[in-house]
């Protein structure tokens, strides 16, 4: 069967790797993760995909907790200073320039990290699949690519129109593929199956 690319989208976050995203053959969304030093593809059947995403914004907090630990550091070497006398005498401009430069550089990295996303998960089982940057690399091209996206998802909905206990069951192969891929944990999948599983009885009786 010929390849045909529906819609597709490239983005690059500010420090992050360059990732594309690709609606094919109108049944699936092709992930591509450059990576280093593992670049990462895989695919998700539109079928298998919960119909919105949410929104979630990225925080890298290990900058914002290193930020915060040298306020504290200068904070509490100039208030020790002044209440009990103490001085790093010839040393203290190399401490405090020093302090002061990785507090600046983690603000810095701590801005640049800074993302909004819209997280897209599994229909039964819930399991994040994958993250869309929101309005990169602008507005236009991201809402064009989330609306053909949702079309695409409703389209695929109709035409198989398949019974629920179908579509767990596939959703369960599309999760235990992933697993091997490396793209979810296993314990991510075993959570999944169990979930699945219990789904599935609950839809047969």
């Amino acid at each position: 069967m010929p390849i045909e690319i529906n819609a597709s989208l490239e983005q690059q976050g500010r420090l992050g790797p360059l990732r594309q995203f690709q609606i094919v053959n109108g049944k699936e969304i092709r992930i591509s993760i450059n990576s280093k030093p593992k670049p990462q593809t895989y695919a998700v059947h539109l079928l298998a995909l919960a119909d919105k995403g949410y929104l979630r914004l990225h925080i890298a907090w290990r900058w914002l907790v290193l930020l915060i630990v040298s306020a504290f550091i200068l904070a509490g070497y100039y208030l020790g200073k002044a209440i009990w006398g103490y001085s790093l005498s010839s040393y203290e401009f190399s401490f405090v320039a020093g302090v002061s430069l990785t507090g600046l550089l983690a603000l810095i990295l701590f801005i640049l990290n800074i993302s909004r996303k819209r997280v897209f998960v599994s229909r039964y089982a819930k399991v994040s699949l994958f993250e869309i940057l929101i309005s990169n690399p602008d507005y236009r091209s991201y809402k064009s690519f989330i609306d053909s996206l949702s079309g695409y998802l409703q389209k695929a909905r109709r035409f198989w129109d398949l019974k629920p206990e179908h579509q767990i069951a596939g959703e369960m192969r599309m999760l235990r593929r992933l697993a091997s891929q490396g793209v979810i944990t296993q314990g991510v999948y075993n959570q999944a199956k169990d979930k699945l599983f219990s789904m599935s009885d609950k839809k047969s009786r």
